[in-house]
């Protein structure tokens, strides 16, 4: 057997996060070493919280690691973005979750009854990538604070990374703002160190995720597996059908991306990702109406290296293929 891809995940576990965890899991070409947790889609102690549920789920013994709860410095600024919080369409209720969601604050899985590592993520990211004999695949799926974070404390970590793969940005997709996508946006000065790293980068931006949506008939088809994890995909699945259907209508209406599970896709297969463009991106921080864009240069002599693969576009059915086939290992 072809030896297995390491990768480490790192998550703001929300339904799509969630959905990329159990493919990682499941499938057998992949080791995944550990899964760090950030706030991002939700508060630290709900996305690791959603990150054990997940994995307690699955009878998976890979050990969590709670992170950063918060951005490295956009927060620091009170006005910066005033109670923004960066949910496209959804009102801030303060304390009160609104019913349409893209992500609610507990999974429709069993409370975990086992805890996360008391190691911090960051320490435990440096600790790992500096002693490891095999390079390791970053795959992250939230705000990149804790990979800048171990890249500032330790840039020698970026000789023992093959490549980071990230769900972020967009290049005429966006949602947090006019210009931006959320997991950039929550963390723009965290993302500009990760892309001028020196590490290879690929980037999976909207403009690719949203050609890979799940309907309701997907939903069906996972009921009938008949087990209370694809029971819980599916809710998620409608979940977000309903939110998007409200706040950022699909192309086909009653659809909806689960943007994070396309990364996992990509480093099984990496066709499943299409209209890869080798390009020159930066993200602006200067807190002004384009605070947190990804910039993608395209021209023939852009002004710096080149640094990120970005994909335009997926496999819709290879993608389905892949979620399905691997979610039926779970009865």
């Amino acid at each position: 057997m072809k030896e297995k891809i390491k990768i480490i995940m790192d998550c703001d576990t929300g339904s799509d996060d969630a959905i990329a965890i159990m493919m990682a899991i499941l499938s057998e070409k992949i080791d995944l070493i550990g899964i760090c947790t950030v706030a991002g889609n939700k508060a630290l102690n709900y996305t690791t919280e959603n990150t054990l549920a997940v994995v307690e789920a699955l009878n998976s013994d890979v050990k969590v690691y709670a992170g950063c709860p918060e951005s490295m410095v956009t927060k620091l600024l009170p006005t910066r973005r005033g109670s923004y919080s960066g949910f496209t369409g959804v009102k801030d209720e303060g304390d009160k979750e609104p019913e349409i969601t893209y992500h609610h604050d507990h999974l429709p899985l069993p409370s975990p009854t086992r805890k996360a590592e008391k190691q911090n993520a960051v320490c435990w990211l440096i600790e790992t990538l500096l002693t490891t004999e095999e390079k390791i695949t970053m795959v992250v799926t939230g705000p990149m604070t804790n990979l800048a974070m171990a890249l500032r404390i330790e840039p020698k970590i970026a000789e023992n990374i093959k490549e980071i793969v990230f769900m972020g940005g967009g290049f005429k997709v966006f949602n947090a703002t006019r210009c931006s996508e959320f997991n950039i946006w929550a963390d723009p000065e965290a993302a500009q160190i990760v892309l001028t790293s020196g590490i290879k980068c690929t980037m999976v931006p909207l403009d690719a995720t949203h050609k890979a949506n799940f309907d309701y008939q997907d939903c069906k088809r996972l009921r009938a597996m008949n087990h209370f994890v694809t029971d819980a995909v599916a809710l998620m699945i409608e979940q977000r059908i309903e939110a998007y259907d409200a706040y950022q209508p699909q192309a086909v209406l009653g659809s909806a991306p689960i943007h994070d599970a396309l990364v996992v896709g990509y480093i099984l297969q990496p066709k499943v990702l299409e209209e890869i463009k080798f390009m020159r991106v930066d993200v602006d921080f200067s807190g002004g109406m384009a605070d947190g864009q990804t910039i993608c240069d395209t021209r023939a002599y852009p002004d710096d290296e080149r640094n990120c693969y970005v994909a335009l576009g997926a496999n819709n059915d290879l993608f389905h293929q892949q979620v399905f086939s691997l979610l039926e290992k779970v009865n």
